[in-house]
């Protein structure tokens, strides 16, 4: 809705945008706007991790839900995309959930947002 109201532009895209902004809010349990804007603001080396954002509230997640976690943020930040044009559709999205996810190389704690916005780790994805 936000992106609507800047861009006065309606298009399936702009619902591609707000799943993924609910999709990262239920990541970080409350709303990305200052998460969003710190990285837009910041250098490239920014090490604010997905760890550190996580909602704290929630148990240590098993093995299993950290790769779900990851792919979630993934698909969100790919969501997020500046250009709507890059953003995927829903079906792309949709397929994203039933596809085997390649494992990680990475630990979680390693894992940078500026890692998430770039899309670095889309190949998890086979996206």
């Amino acid at each position: 809705i936000a992106e609507l109201a800047y861009s006065m532009v309606v298009s399936e895209k702009c619902d591609v945008y707000s799943f993924g902004m609910v999709a990262l809010e239920i990541l970080v349990g409350k709303h990305p706007k200052e998460i969003l804007s710190s990285l837009q603001s910041a250098s490239k080396d920014n090490g604010i991790t997905l760890s550190e954002v996580l909602d704290q509230r929630l148990p240590h997640p098993t093995l299993t839900l950290l790769l779900d976690i990851v792919r979630l943020a993934i698909v969100a930040f790919a969501c997020l995309h500046p250009n709507p044009s890059s953003r995927p559709t829903m079906q792309c999205v949709s397929q994203c959930f039933l596809a085997k996810l390649t494992p990680l190389s990475i630990p979680l704690r390693e894992i940078s947002l500026q890692q998430l916005m770039t899309q670095e780790l889309r190949h998890y994805l086979n996206f």
